[in-house]
């Protein structure tokens, strides 16, 4: 047999798996890092706090899908989420969480599919219903909320550009979602800070490039030099105040899984290498990102014994569609998994694992035939990489090492050693246990639970 070479395209994975309240925010209105600048909850961090963790919700209005049909499809043939379940998916998670009593919700970006403004407004009217029960909410934008032309509505095989919303507008939508009592902004970013909690610190990072966008969202990011020389003098002040500091981004701030940059760019912000260690060095400890859809936690330790860990929660659109738990007790930090599916309807969990399995299976197989693979090899091959994505947005993943070995020998005897490479890696987790674990935030140890 003739071997055939695969070498991994760029874009291996484009998977981009995204408070109103009186518009009064003065933009240009900033304290300086005052406690008294913010409303502070009664709360005191080293007293124990709960905190739950949101990512990439991707809402779409329902109003976006006028009529299901090859347009709707066509979107998620390249782009597979739980798009027409999102309203039902984000209003069960609300309800959950609420019944569960934070103190405060962290949403790390991706609020909306495509950044519309009809699903900005509708997502910031359902968190409302948290400020209503006196539990406070932060957010961060991610690269699908912002500036983006692909907003659209879907008519059976048409589809019709809707209004999206800009960046300038992100502080008065979501006002009483972490920006208007922010205690510090970066003019060069929607980069703030907040202090949500007596003690309690949350750097929120904006590392999304919409001002690049022209006919399609950026995918990429990247802190610009501006805006972190903006974070380092930040965390220097918590540090000096004595703050417990949580960062939120969108992006990842490494890599959660060998090669990720190589095999999938786009999901770790460019320049992370530099980044990391400065971040590291200032004392950021953790981080809290989203956008690979994954619920993977991974850390870095520099020589000197200085740590960061970077915890991606998975999305609420993406299957098993998890949200975090975060409790913290002094520097204990405590993660477990949430599932949105059980907040649903009986057999909701069905719909979405087999959306998922057969979604990803025709998107496999496609991807694999553009990048080269013989139709004949594709679709068995495909179903290889759906097994291993999802076990990787699931997390702690787990390989049959009777299975997996004899996958990538086959890859490697055509001739396909990176597409064998790509797929080992979505297998191996890199340090850290995933979904259940507690962190200590002084030595830096961390224990599955």
């Amino acid at each position: 047999m003739k071997k055939l070479r695969i070498i991994v395209p760029l874009l291996f994975l484009i998977l981009g798996y995204a408070c109103t309240d009186e518009l009064n925010y003065d933009a240009k209105k900033q304290a300086d890092n005052s406690d008294s600048s913010a409303e502070l909850s009664n709360c005191d961090i080293n007293r124990g706090v709960k905190i739950a963790i949101l990512s990439d919700v991707h809402y779409m209005d329902p109003s976006l899908l006028v009529k299901d049909g090859p347009a709707f499809q066509a979107y998620l043939a390249k782009d597979p989420k739980l798009l027409e379940y999102s309203s039902e998916i984000l209003r069960a998670a609300v309800r959950d969480i609420i019944r569960k009593r934070p103190d405060l919700v962290l949403i790390s970006g991706d609020l909306t599919k495509d950044g519309e403004r009809i699903s900005h407004e509708r997502v910031a009217s359902i968190l409302r219903q948290f400020t209503m029960h006196g539990i406070k909410v932060v957010v961060t934008v991610g690269n699908h909320d912002v500036n983006n032309p692909e907003a659209e509505r879907y008519i059976d095989d048409k589809t019709v550009p809707v209004p999206y919303v800009q960046a300038d507008r992100i502080p008065f939508i979501y006002a009483n979602c972490g920006f208007r009592n922010a205690i510090a902004r970066d003019p060069n970013s929607l980069s703030y800070v907040n202090e949500p909690l007596r003690g309690l610190w949350i750097i929120t990072i904006d590392a999304n490039r919409y001002y690049d966008n022209t006919t399609k969202s950026t995918t990429p990011g990247v802190i610009k030099p501006e805006t972190m020389t903006w974070v380092l003098e930040q965390l220097a002040k918590a540090q000096d105040r004595g703050k417990t500091v949580i960062g939120m981004m969108h992006h990842g701030l490494m890599e959660h899984y060998q090669g990720q940059q190589q095999v999938d760019p786009g999901y770790v912000v460019t320049n992370s290498a530099n980044d990391v260690d400065a971040l590291i060095e200032a004392g950021l400890k953790i981080i809290l990102t989203g956008h690979y859809h994954a619920t993977d936690i991974t850390k870095k330790t520099l020589d000197d014994g200085k740590f960061v860990f970077d915890v991606e929660t998975g999305s609420t659109v993406t299957y098993p569609c998890t949200y975090r738990m975060l409790t913290i007790k002094g520097d204990e930090f405590s993660f477990k998994s949430q599932s949105t599916t059980a907040s649903m309807y009986p057999g909701f969990d069905d719909i979405a694992k087999t959306f998922s399995v057969n979604h990803y299976t025709d998107y496999f197989t496609y991807l694999l035939t553009n990048m080269g693979v013989p139709a004949a090899y594709a679709p068995t091959f495909a179903p290889w990489f759906k097994d291993a994505a999802m076990a990787h947005f699931a997390g702690d993943e787990t390989p049959d090492m009777t299975v997996l070995p004899v996958q990538m020998g086959t890859l490697t005897s055509i001739g396909a050693t990176d597409l064998a490479n790509a797929l080992g890696s979505f297998w191996t987790d890199i340090n850290t246990t995933d979904n259940n674990v507690k962190i200590n935030m002084t030595t830096g140890v961390a224990v599955a639970q």
